[in-house]
């Protein structure tokens, strides 16, 4: 176990199991490459992807499929090549939410910027989707609290 620092929860303890290592680092965020999920709240749909290289920076980040049921990603031969996968059944599939201050019904979930891991390689990649049907914004319409956790592709 290491203690970390964060600026929203103070010391947190994890395992150096639970480190994820970015390939390229999320869009913005280049020279940032470990992360965790932090759970703050068993059961929410919201965990937090928090930076081990910088205490200041975590995202909100739920999986897509809790109010986007058929949302669908291609995940190419480079990016499994990428994150040392076989089939994309062995990865989880994120979006980064936005959640305006005073305001989390008009929150949003980036569906062209997915967070892919593999949970079992403790890898992950931002890819760019580029789908029209899909939205930087997209509302999380009949998304609440007994929305269930998980990643789902």
């Amino acid at each position: 176990m290491m203690e970390i620092e964060t600026t929203r929860f103070g010391k947190v303890a994890v395992g150096e199991d639970q480190v994820i290592t970015m390939k390229r680092g999320l869009i913005g965020f280049a020279d940032r490459l470990r992360y965790v999920i932090l759970t703050p709240n068993p059961g929410s749909a919201l965990v937090w992807f928090q930076s081990l290289d910088d205490p200041g920076l975590a995202f909100v980040i739920t999986s897509p499929r809790l109010f986007s049921p058929d949302y669908k990603i291609n995940l190419g031969e480079g990016v499994l090549e990428a994150l040392e996968a076989q089939t994309s059944a062995e990865l989880d599939v994120y979006v980064l939410v936005t959640i305006p201050a005073g305001r989390p019904e008009k929150m949003t979930g980036n569906l062209i910027g997915p967070l892919v891991i593999n949970p079992r390689r403790k890898l992950a990649e931002q890819l760019i989707v580029e789908d029209s049907r899909y939205s930087h914004k997209q509302p999380l319409h009949g998304f609440g609290p007994k929305a269930k956790t998980g990643p789902r592709k």
